[in-house]
């Protein structure tokens, strides 16, 4: 039987365990905490909700139409370019490095720069 991985974040419902019963081939792993930046959904979601406000649902479309209009603005190429994003911190976490600070701060190449 194939196990499936799934990697969330650490939103406090995740970690049901009325989820792990109702998908036992699945095993939850758990991003760091305060990490965001390793998730591309967060880059999605964040460019998404500015522009569904930008299409001012109720005033000049309905909400699902500017959801939907929404996602059309956002180009596999912003997607790519989360991943991408994400992606760079993958070998300090692989390294066990201490990665929450600021997004910024986290993307200098000297540590010692990197402490608030």
């Amino acid at each position: 039987m194939r196990t499936f991985v799934i990697a969330w974040d650490n939103v406090a419902f995740h970690h049901s365990h009325a989820i792990m019963q109702a998908h036992p081939r699945m095993l939850s792993l758990f991003l760091s905490p305060y990490s965001p930046f390793l998730n591309p959904i967060e880059g999605f979601t964040s460019a998404w909700r500015w522009k569904v406000y930008d299409h001012q649902p109720d005033d000049q479309m309905s909400l699902l139409d500017a959801m939907d209009a929404g996602c059309r603005g956002i180009s596999a190429e912003d997607c790519q370019g989360w991943i991408r994003h994400a992606k760079g911190f993958y070998p300090r976490c692989i390294a066990r490095d201490d990665i929450r600070c600021d997004v910024d701060e986290n993307m200098w190449p000297n540590a010692e720069d990197r402490i608030d």
